[in-house]
């Protein structure tokens, strides 16, 4: 029987690269106005993903960060308000828009005058927290790679 020939091994660019193409698209940022604001100002943001139930925030922060803060993507963004009843009962006022080609410290322009209409829609008296929701959306070559 012929013996397989070893395969070569990646180098660490190449997994870098992989990690990059696995886990940016899916990933969803989640501000709000509860959890509060860093010592710089910028909100708190949870890091989930569509693929996991548990948050992947450290994994994200440690080998992702550059990538988030610094490419440009897709994304697709949901504003929402939450509101409570006095009987108890709650309901969420949401919109949602795509940008495409933008920088996560440059979405925080794009969402405030989303999040203003939806705030003044919302019932004072019943508001209980709003914030906003972006996701990663694969770009046109992960898109072409799918399909085929």
């Amino acid at each position: 029987m012929a013996k397989r020939k070893p395969r070569k091994p990646m180098s660490k660019q190449a997994q870098h690269a992989r990690l990059v193409n696995r886990w940016l698209p899916g990933l969803i940022l989640t501000a709000r106005s509860s959890t509060g604001l860093d010592t710089d100002g910028d909100p708190i943001l949870k890091i989930t993903h569509r693929r996991r139930i548990e948050s992947v925030g450290d994994i994200a922060r440690a080998k992702l960060q550059h990538e988030i803060l610094s490419w440009q993507h897709h994304w697709q963004v949901t504003v929402f308000v939450e509101c409570e009843t006095p009987e108890g009962d709650f309901y969420k006022d949401s919109t949602e828009f795509e940008a495409y080609g933008v920088r996560l410290n440059d979405l925080a322009e794009l969402v405030r005058p989303e999040l203003d209409i939806i705030k003044n829609k919302a019932n004072p008296n019943h508001y209980k927290d709003h914030g906003w929701q972006a996701e990663i959306l694969p770009n046109r070559k992960q898109e072409k790679g799918r399909a085929a």
